[in-house]
């Protein structure tokens, strides 16, 4: 069986809600231009922001070198992660999650990413192929669940 549940395979009331991730234009288009600079290697950040009532509102998405050796994967690089750790924290915001890209495939974690998988986070992935170019997935303790990717007024 997958361990990835679609959006319309509900959540059990004990899991609790699968939160969407709320990207700001901005965020997204950041996705898009570091998937193009780095092309063909994957790229890879941390998504910025707040956890709110409707979901995992990205603010901002800091690159973050990949260190790995593979062309096919991504590292974060430990140093920087946790300089951008400290910087959202000193901004009022938090870690919600990573970003990566996939160059060559399409926007669904290899299994590589459901090994490296933080719980309570989301996964996002943009991809070069299509038809999806960004997709998200929420880390639970055994699993990847779908999540909804909405872009959401810099206002907010």
């Amino acid at each position: 069986m997958s361990s990835l549940r679609r959006l319309d395979e509900r959540a059990t009331p004990e899991e609790g809600r699968i939160p969407d991730l709320l990207m700001q234009p901005a965020a997204q288009a950041e996705c898009e231009r570091a998937l193009a600079e780095a092309h063909p290697r994957e790229a890879c950040a941390l998504l910025i922001g707040a956890k709110t009532s409707q979901g995992h509102l990205v603010r901002r998405v800091a690159q973050v070198p990949n260190i790995s050796p593979e062309g096919d994967a991504y590292e974060l690089d430990p140093l920087r992660w946790r300089e951008v750790e400290l910087e959202a924290r000193a901004e009022g915001l938090r870690v919600l999650g990573v970003w990566h890209s996939h160059p060559r495939t399409q926007a669904v974690p290899s299994m590589k990413d459901r090994a490296k998988a933080q719980p309570g986070w989301s996964h996002a992935i943009t991809a070069a192929a299509a038809p999806t170019r960004t997709r998200s997935y929420f880390a639970r303790a055994d699993r990847l669940v779908e999540q909804r990717v909405s872009a959401i007024d810099p206002q907010s």
